[in-house]
């Protein structure tokens, strides 16, 4: 348990002035649009910041193994004790931003001036402007976004210079194999695909919010615990 909390403690310090600078970043672009906007009398609307935090929580899982990984070793912590830890405070951040985020959504569809209309992306998507709602599925893609960030940079950690590049190029192959399994069916598939993703985001439920969410959770759940596999029996290397 101890180990696990050193891990935890470790990584979230490592987190934390990156989160800062990415909100200071946001803040300040929001606010240099807003006032932009109002001294030039013109009517825009922007929306969807929280895809922003996404980007970045996907980019902060490729940057927070490698490193930490070989620090922990050196420092005696077990490969599992540095999953629970790691996955943890990757969570933890992913709930602080999804938080951080939905209240920035509330300052800005409330504060800002008239002429500056801003939508959340469950606004957008969903149509529902709830508080929790917007929480909950920030969370969740927040969420999702860090843990698959986390496997990739596992992945090729493990992975030889030929499999790096086997694995680089396996995406291409798939979206070229679906594309053409989708000609040949006639556009089968790629119909099969648009009506799954309908379903378990919710679209075909009324736009229901919550059924995307937890479809979101599911797939989050699934890849953390894929991540054990690369991790198992890593060794430290550089």
């Amino acid at each position: 348990m101890n180990n696990i909390y050193k891990v935890f403690k470790f990584q979230i310090h490592d987190f934390w002035k990156a989160v800062l600078i990415f909100y200071f970043i946001i803040i300040l672009i929001t606010s240099a649009l807003t006032v932009t906007v109002s001294v030039n009398a013109e009517k825009i609307s922007f929306g969807g910041l929280e895809m922003a935090t996404v980007i970045f929580l996907f980019i902060a899982g490729l940057n927070c193994f490698k490193s930490n990984f070989k620090f922990m070793l050196a420092n005696n912590v077990s490969r599992k004790g540095f999953y629970i830890g790691n996955l943890i405070a990757l969570v933890t951040v992913s709930a602080f931003m999804a938080l951080a985020d939905a209240i920035l959504n509330v300052i800005l569809d409330n504060v800002l001036v008239s002429n500056v209309p801003y939508e959340s992306v469950v606004m957008q998507l969903y149509g529902n402007d709830s508080f929790f709602a917007g929480f909950l599925w920030c969370f969740a893609l927040n969420t999702l976004a860090v843990c698959f960030g986390w496997f990739v940079t596992m992945l090729y950690y493990r992975c030889s210079s030929i499999m790096k590049i086997v694995v680089s190029f396996l995406p291409v192959l798939a979206l070229t194999l679906f594309l053409y399994i989708d000609e040949i069916s006639g556009g089968l598939a790629g119909r099969a695909v648009v009506d799954f993703l309908n379903k378990s985001m919710g679209f075909a439920y009324n736009n229901n919010v919550y059924i995307g969410a937890l479809s979101i959770i599911i797939g989050s759940v699934v890849i953390a615990l894929i991540c054990f596999l690369p991790l198992r029996n890593a060794i430290a290397k550089d």
